[in-house]
């Protein structure tokens, strides 16, 4: 572990200790940069929560690199790559012990490495910081309208807000997530920090548009945030809400879902979003899935092909 309150730039390593099969005494070295400038606040900026999602990891290298800690004021600690071994094989889920990392807060410093490494962040990390900025985008199986993400139920909600608009995401979006309980935010709330994350894409790729929006984005929300000189207005971001669960479109069964629309269009309710092609049945007609009410489509599934349960589209309502 790096020292966490040296001027300047300091990058290293967190160690945690993870025996398998192919390593008994193997070390994982989780990379960290903090950066320290005059007196203010602390944000802890996090990438690679899930291994599948890129735009983040790339992001915060960026900022790493970019930051005049001469001009810097407060601190910012950056984990580019929190999950690394989910990183390295690209894959959503940590591969040492299947767990989801933004599944098993607040942790257990007993446990397997993704809970060991969620208990860390959450008792030695998160007190530290003033607020949190935890990127996401939609991994292989979705992908999403790049967005930032704002919990509705955070007690400091209006500040989060602020700094969400500043990313100049097209979308900003309050959330009010069925299983938020098992995630950072809940563990952020119970502390009493801010907490922003994104979804910036996804399809398991990152492109042009999304590397550039995420990298710029977060060099505007960390002025935003007080630490350094606000240099630009930002694009305007449509404000909405994510509906409930239960107004997901999700796929009845095995199937291609080929869309009708892109994302973030406009659409209204009924309008169609795309059909389903069962090209495993001869003489089943494709099957249309359409909006359930109006809004704008904020998510589409990440892969041609869709399993029963999946999500296939999502449709934010206007939240202003």
């Amino acid at each position: 572990m790096i020292v966490l309150d040296q001027p300047g730039l300091t990058s290293g390593y967190v160690h945690f200790h993870n025996s398998t099969n192919k390593s008994a005494w193997q070390s994982v070295r989780l990379p960290i940069h903090c950066l320290n400038g005059s007196e203010g606040p602390t944000t802890l900026i996090l990438g690679g929560m899930h291994g599948d999602e890129y735009e983040g990891p790339v992001a915060i290298d960026a900022l790493a690199h970019a930051v005049d800690t001469n001009a810097l004021v407060g601190r910012l600690i950056l984990l580019p790559a929190l999950n690394l071994p989910a990183v390295m094989a690209g894959t959503r889920l940590t591969p040492d012990d299947g767990l989801n990392l933004n599944r098993v807060f607040p942790g257990d410093p007993l446990g397997s490495l993704t809970q060991r490494i969620a208990h860390w962040l959450s008792e030695t990390m998160m007190p530290l910081s003033d607020h949190i900025v935890d990127l996401h985008s939609g991994g292989r199986t979705l992908n999403f309208a790049s967005s930032i993400l704002v919990p509705e139920a955070s007690s400091q909600v209006a500040l989060a807000k602020a700094a969400s608009m500043a990313f100049g995401a097209p979308f900003t979006v309050l959330i009010n997530e069925d299983h938020a309980s098992m995630t950072i935010d809940a563990v952020a709330e119970n502390l009493g920090k801010v907490i922003i994350s994104s979804e910036l894409g996804g399809a398991g790729m990152v492109t042009r548009h999304t590397a550039t929006l995420a990298t710029e984005g977060l060099a505007r929300m960390v002025a935003a945030l007080g630490h350094l000189p606000v240099k630009e207005a930002p694009p305007t971001s449509h404000y909405v809400r994510l509906p409930p669960s239960d107004r997901f479109l999700i796929c009845d069964d095995d199937m291609i879902f080929v869309p009708a629309i892109d994302l973030g269009d406009a659409v209204r309710e009924g309008d169609i979003l795309g059909h389903g092609r069962f090209i495993d049945r001869v003489g089943t007609k494709p099957r249309a899935y359409f909006a359930p009410h109006d809004g704008w489509v904020l998510c589409i599934g990440g892969q041609g092909l869709s399993r029963r349960g999946d999500v296939i589209a999502v449709v934010a309502q206007d939240a202003t």
